[in-house]
């Protein structure tokens, strides 16, 4: 497999699980409303309300690994002078303060991802 065909296979995960995540924040909302508005006791509120958090909480952790995979084909356009602007693809996300994070991928792990990716 080229690169660019894995990058163009890549890039279609990225896009689709941007546009999941979004349909999911959308119905999370729209129930979150539901629930706001109903009749139900407040107890079983809190219970669904925690339950659509814990949930977006999920939601972010995908997130977070879409932006890894994006971190990885970033680098390897990088690397092998391919353009990515054919692709439509965003800039990788970069963390503020890594301080803040620890679910980095450093450059070795770019490295060594692409390694695998080379051997499958």
């Amino acid at each position: 497999m080229k690169y660019e065909e894995l990058i163009k296979e890549l890039c279609d995960v990225i896009k689709e699980s941007e546009k999941n995540a979004s349909l999911i924040y959308d119905n999370f909302e729209s129930i979150q409303e539901h629930i706001n508005t109903s009749s139900l006791l407040m107890k079983e509120k809190n219970k669904i309300s925690e339950i659509i958090s814990n949930s977006l909480g999920l939601l972010q952790h995908q997130d977070m690994h879409r932006q890894k995979i994006e971190r990885v084909v970033n680098f390897v356009c990088e690397k092998n002078n391919i353009d990515k602007s054919q692709y439509n693809l965003a800039d990788s996300a970069k963390t503020i303060d890594k301080n803040d994070c620890n679910d980095i991928v450093n450059d070795d792990e770019l490295e060594a991802l692409i390694k695998q990716m080379q051997q499958n």
